[in-house]
């Protein structure tokens, strides 16, 4: 039997979900979304309002065109932010209000092309003003103005290699309350792992790409809490799973698609607990024989012309 051929033809003959959404109102237009409303075009996105052209967004209100942003309102082009009142273009910045070009802000107010600054306000380029002076210096500047200065601002101010907070024996860039991870980037709360991005709370696994709550997991994307996984996309709270996607609530499942509460299947029929076993063990001989065991991710069911292989590198 040609596993992987058999896969594929299983994948092909069932329908592919187009959005996934939880408990959302009003955003037809997103992807891997919950409790959100009144949003569009965003994705991996939980509980935000009023939100459009947006990735990896929480708890936000009215914010535009952001990246990894956490409990901000009115914020627009802002990447790493936290806990930002109405601050545009900024970047690694945290509980910032009013500000505008800026890196590495924390605790800041009326700020305007800062870099590196601490609990500070009414700062243009880094330099003190009164409250009057600034807000008179700031009506006599250009936008242009203020992309140059502060790209000169930024030149001087020190950058951390990485940002690795509250973390033990750290490899990465992004890495928050972690200990043991390696070529980790966007990581929270996560012990023994290597090769992650964008995961949370995950223990001893590697080779993963947007998981969260999951132990002893192995080539994985984009699912949630999962234990003793290989091989899985879109997979929920499920255990003992290999070569499988859009799996909910699953264990001991081999090769299956778009399964809710089964156990013991292989390709999507149903075994008995002992031929399941002796069953995954033989397919697991033979793609080991042929070296294709460990090596091959589940088969693509999109026409490389329509994958992300074919986008234009600038």
């Amino acid at each position: 039997m040609d596993f992987f051929a058999e896969l594929l033809k299983l994948q092909l003959e069932g329908p592919r979900l187009g959005m996934l959404q939880l408990k959302c109102e009003n955003s037809e237009y997103t992807f891997a979304t919950d409790q959100c409303k009144n949003c569009y075009l965003i994705m991996n996105a939980v509980r935000n309002e009023d939100c459009m052209h947006g990735r990896d967004v929480y708890n936000n209100d009215d914010c535009v065109d952001s990246d990894h942003i956490f409990g901000c309102e009115l914020c627009y082009q802002g990447v790493n932010l936290k806990n930002c009142y109405n601050c545009d273009f900024l970047q690694d910045s945290e509980s910032c209000r009013d500000c505008r070009h800026g890196y590495d802000l924390k605790g800041c107010s009326d700020c305007i092309g800062c870099a590196g600054l601490r609990q500070k306000k009414f700062h243009i380029f880094n330099k003190p003003y009164s409250e009057d002076e600034y807000h008179e210096k700031v009506r006599n500047l250009s936008l242009e103005q203020i992309k140059q200065g502060f790209e000169q601002v930024k030149l001087t101010a020190p950058h951390m290699f990485g940002q690795i907070i509250n973390s033990e024996n750290c490899v990465g860039d992004y890495i928050h309350n972690s200990q043991n991870v390696f070529a980790g980037f966007d990581v929270v709360e996560c012990q023994d792992v290597g090769y992650v991005s964008e995961v949370a709370d995950l223990k001893d696994c590697y080779d993963i790409f947007v998981l969260e709550h999951s132990e002893l997991c192995y080539e994985i994307s984009s699912c949630y809490k999962l234990y003793n996984c290989n091989f899985c996309y879109m997979c929920v709270e499920s255990q003992d799973l290999e070569y499988s996607e859009f799996c909910s609530y699953c264990k001991h499942c081999f090769g299956c698609t778009s399964l809710v509460r089964k156990k013991y299947h292989i390709l999507n029929k149903p075994y008995s607990k002992e031929e399941y076993f002796t069953r995954v063990a033989e397919i697991k001989t033979e793609l080991k024989a042929k070296g294709e065991y460990g090596k091959r991710f589940l088969p693509s069911s999109y026409p490389y012309e329509d994958s992300v292989a074919t986008w234009e590198r600038f």
